[in-house]
């Protein structure tokens, strides 16, 4: 715990920081190293308005480490408008020649969506995210299980969904079943923190995620002229690759930046 305050008061010095290339110095733990990451980017591949190499070049000039494109796996929005829209991958196969060029890790990801119980969920690490095209949700989580992905609960409070942040019976069984890894506790996109989400992560030992779920250009969500950072998962990883990211998720070690009006906000 010494370490993380520690931490965090360096981290209160350096953000506002930023090098030509748009670097935040956020500083290393011993024997760790800090990476800026947005686990849930949306693209023209589903209802998003970007295509996924502007989703690279934005975390590149942000000066993120890793990102995860999560479309959503059920009926793209511009399907008769996008050649290969069907295709899960695309969004992925789309971006990663140029993350690979820009430094940036790219995580093979998607959304899977339903009414609430249960609501949305992440899963990334995937090998193949057709294998989530099911009629079936439940069938869903388990294409995403059988690949060994990292799942999690996307905006658990979002009032489109549930008019306060409730744990359903489906969300005990779906966390039973193994098809739970983490809570997005705080969402970027919607400008909310969910008190009860980061609750349930340190009871149920799951992992703390921060994302953005950005649909639009990333600057018509964050005010960077007023130096504000879109909200991101700090993960401590052992070193900079996808196999120490998913190790670090994991053994829960991340922490959540989000970005409020006036002021900046770090979840443990």
């Amino acid at each position: 715990m010494k370490k993380l305050l520690l931490f965090f008061t360096a981290i209160c010095l350096t953000l506002p920081l930023f090098s030509q290339r748009g670097h935040i110095a956020i500083p290393d733990l011993d024997g760790y190293v800090t990476l800026k990451c947005d686990f849930h980017i949306h693209t023209v591949f589903s209802d998003g308005s970007v295509w996924p190499t502007e989703r690279v070049e934005e975390a590149y000039l942000e000066g993120l480490d890793v990102i995860s494109i999560t479309d959503h796996v059920e009926n793209p929005k511009y399907k008769d408008d996008l050649t290969g829209a069907l295709n899960r991958n695309r969004s992925y196969e789309t971006a990663k020649d140029l993350a690979a060029q820009r430094g940036i890790i790219l995580i093979k990801g998607g959304e899977v969506a339903d009414r609430m119980p249960p609501g949305h969920f992440n899963a990334i690490f995937l090998d193949d995210v057709n294998e989530l095209n099911k009629p079936d949700f439940m069938d869903r989580l388990r294409g995403a299980k059988a690949q060994n992905a990292f799942i999690f609960w996307n905006h658990p409070g979002w009032m489109s969904h549930q008019a306060e942040c409730k744990w359903w019976t489906e969300h005990t069984q779906i966390l039973e079943q193994g098809m739970m890894h983490g809570i997005e506790i705080a969402s970027g996109a919607l400008r909310q923190y969910y008190p009860e989400a980061h609750r349930w992560c340190l009871e149920k030992n799951l992992t703390m995620i921060g994302n953005t779920d950005v649909h639009e250009p990333i600057h018509s969500t964050v005010d960077f002229a007023a130096h504000k950072l879109r909200t991101m998962t700090l993960v401590f990883a052992k070193e900079r690759t996808t196999e120490a990211i998913r190790e670090a998720l994991n053994e829960r070690r991340t922490a959540v930046l989000y970005t409020l009006q006036k002021q900046m906000k770090y979840l443990l």
